[in-house]
């Protein structure tokens, strides 16, 4: 079969591949209501985890050994700095760990023993057949998508270690939580699950070791091996440095993985069979260090490998967006980066994540990407934002049942009563149980339910699901109080606290919150503002075409002078009016030349795109109806939603490049530089509490289709 064919038959299989995937894509936007029954299962099945660790010992073995690997994967992830793959695309590759590499090695195992009989105890399969086929089939996940990616010619060293130190944590999941389970006794609770009669504890969890979950004997120890995510990671490591090395060297670069793979096959086995395999064997196990040099050696490949991807990134370094006084890409200056976000500018946190990473990606793409790499850049798979919808949602079904039962509790009280079981005293147990578990046991079922949200979600959902799950037996008493007597929620303190926790709210039922909270804000500072001069109360002249934003291609309309004196809006002290950007008037277009929609300003340094709407004569009433001609919430959904989402799904998809408009400068910056902006900020000329709330709705929606971008606003730019 010639290289051709292979290609022919690839690209066939991804290509029917794509085509289910995009059909069950469409599913939910034809069913509105699976992504209902979807939310409600993940959090039925949050509470039936919940459950399961109460009472179920079994469920908190899993735990327990879930976290170990966890925090494997957490060490893997925090070390391979050059990475371009986010965290879902590596739980991907821990799934497939789990769900593909354990089945099919099963099924070798299997046939290999209906074949040539014996039983899974004899030291061929236990010594030579096992450790090959786990080895090898440790690697499936990385070879389908080194087959089927279209960016895995672009992929760093990094993404090759983290892809294959994944797939080994998730069979390494399945593997010790079995053997968890199955020495579940009295002598495993009391020893250890991996502890035996002659060697002890044979594999050892320690927090503060790096890649815990080595094999070794505690008592007179000759040999180790390391745990499968190390070995596979080396092996994917080589073979990384093999394809990268390949151009400059013959096919003999090859040899690498493959010797590295016989490496770990031979620590493997040597461990397996120590006591029943030859002795030439075991000696020449003992001239590669008894397992004892494996780690190292992996973790001097790993710094190699940081160093020709960050020393690789440094040759494009020019055509790579820079931050501020970045003379070098290298990662302690990214680390620096992300941490000063997140200590003085938290809500840029995720966005300068995103940003290092998506340069990374393009510096690899122009380095080493094919044409399929250059053609279609990696699509990010987005955090769910409906468990923050949906646990404000359950929050307010629950306060909202409180008051109901507590109102008829109140109302019925002298025909009741007082012995018996009663509703609140329900939350009354349950905080009673939570405060008689240690702090371990409260940490454990917290950090379990974040470690199991953040294989579907993203980082600030899987806290906010984690953070959830505690609140609720915490607060037990003060529920039940309240369910007990309503009327306390009546009480000035509490009804200040309900109203600030509306308007801090950014999930459902938020659309009032927003109204209640814009409304407080503009009395208090009406209330708060120092005396003085009045403003004269003179209307504006109306915009002649409405309200619009600066004109597209295909529209004009008016836009703020860029010439006339700004001043900053009331709530920002930081902000960057839009024609102060280094570039203006950014227009995309098409593979026709047709225009496609531009950007008022670019700012390449910060990733941010500026837009600027204008909202003059949005309240105009028009002369028959006697009604304005469009309301707050029409125009933000036409000039913030509608637009901006056409502009972004023609960035990434139909642009294929930038030119200036005829009021824009003179120098403007390449397709791939602002491919990678995350940030958008809309500078707003217009303020409103309606307007506000309006703009905060069509904002959720933009954030909800493309939870990888960030959209801000400042109102009353002029």
């Amino acid at each position: 079969m010639d290289t051709d064919t292979i290609w022919r038959i690839r690209c066939g299989i991804r290509d029917y591949a794509e085509a289910i995937y995009r059909f069950v894509r469409e599913i939910p936007k034809h069913h509105p209501w699976l992504k209902t029954v979807y939310a409600i299962w993940c959090w039925l099945s949050l509470l039936l985890f919940i459950a399961g660790l109460i009472f179920f010992r079994d469920s908190r073995t899993m735990l327990v050994q879930y976290l170990w690997s966890f925090y494997v994967m957490l060490q893997f992830w925090l070390l391979c700095r050059s990475k371009t793959l986010t965290w879902k695309r590596t739980a991907a590759f821990m799934l497939l760990g789990v769900f593909l590499v354990i089945p099919v090695t099963a099924w070798t195992l299997m046939a290999a023993h209906g074949l040539f009989g014996g039983r899974t105890s004899d030291t061929w399969s236990v010594a030579v057949v096992t450790p090959i086929v786990e080895e090898v089939w440790k690697l499936l996940p990385l070879a389908l998508y080194l087959l089927f990616s279209r960016r895995a010619s672009s992929m760093s060293l990094g993404d090759y270690t983290l892809a294959g130190a994944a797939a080994g944590v998730g069979f390494q999941l399945m593997e010790e939580l079995t053997r968890r389970w199955l020495n579940s006794g009295i002598i495993g609770r009391t020893y250890g699950y991996s502890t035996t009669m002659l060697g002890g504890e044979t594999i050892h969890w320690d927090f503060w070791t790096l890649f815990p979950g080595r094999f070794e004997e505690s008592f007179f120890p000759t040999l180790m091996t390391v745990s499968h995510p190390v070995h596979t990671a080396m092996v994917a490591l080589g073979l990384g440095m093999a394809v990268r090395a390949r151009k400059r060297m013959s096919n003999a670069v090859y040899a690498l993985p493959a010797l590295l793979l016989a490496w770990s096959i031979l620590d493997h086995a040597a461990y397996n069979g120590q006591n029943d395999l030859p002795d030439w064997f075991m000696r020449i196990h003992e001239l590669t260090g008894s397992g004892y040099l494996t780690k190292n050696a992996f973790l001097l490949m790993l710094a190699l490998g940081l160093i020709l991807d960050y020393a690789a990134l440094n040759r494009v370094r020019s055509k790579l967006p820079a931050m501020a006084g970045e003379r070098l890409i290298e990662p302690l200056s990214e680390l620096l980066h992300m941490a000063t976000s997140f200590f003085l500018r938290r809500e840029r946190f995720v966005s300068v994540i995103a940003w290092t990473r998506e340069r990374r990606e393009a510096g690899f793409s122009m380095l080493y990407g094919n044409a399929e790499a250059v053609s279609v850049r990696e699509e990010l798979l987005g955090r769910m934002r409906l468990h923050y919808k949906l646990a404000a949602g359950l929050a307010a079904l629950l306060i909202g049942a409180g008051l109901l039962a507590g109102l008829a509790a109140y109302g019925q009280a002298p025909a009741l009563s007082d012995g018996g079981a009663c509703f609140s005293c329900m939350f009354d147990s349950l905080q009673d149980w939570w405060d008689r578990l240690s702090g371990w046991e409260k940490g454990a079922i917290v950090l379990g339910a974040f470690a199991l949200s953040l294989l579907f979600v993203g980082f600030w959902p899987a806290l906010g699901i984690a953070l959830t799950a505690a609140s609720i037996p915490a607060s037990g008493h003060e529920i039940a109080k309240n369910i007990r007597d309503p009327k306390r929620l009546l009480t000035p303190e509490n009804a200040i606290a309900a109203l600030i926790g509306l308007a801090l709210s950014r999930v459902p039922f938020g659309r009032l919150a927003g109204k209640a909270g814009d409304w407080l804000k503009d009395k208090l500072e009406k209330l708060l503002k120092p005396g003085g001069k009045p403003d004269p109360d003179v209307p504006r002249k109306p915009d002649a075409d409405g309200p619009g934003d600066r004109p597209d291609p295909d529209e004009r309309g008016d836009k703020p002078d860029p010439d006339e004196e700004q001043a900053p809006p009331r709530d920002s002290d930081d902000y960057v009016h839009w024609s102060k950007a280094k570039y203006k008037g950014v227009e995309l277009y098409d593979s026709r030349n047709g225009a496609l929609g531009e950007f008022d300003g670019v700012d390449i340094e910060n990733g941010i795109f500026y837009e600027a709407k204008s909202a003059e004569g949005l309240n105009r009433i028009h002369p028959k109806t006697g009604k304005p001609q469009q309301t707050p919430q029409q125009f933000t959904d036409k000039q913030l939603y509608q637009k901006t989402k056409t502009r972004i799904n023609n960035l990434l998809e139909k642009a294929v490049g930038t030119r200036t408009t005829p009021d824009g400068t003179s120098e403007i910056p390449t397709l791939e530089q602002i491919k990678g902006i995350r940030h958008f900020q809309f500078q707003l000329d217009g303020d409103t509490p309606e307007l506000r709330a309006a703009a905060e709705n069509s904002l959720n929606r933009l954030r909800q289709e493309f939870p990888d971008y960030t959209f801000t606003i400042r109102f009353g730019v002029k």
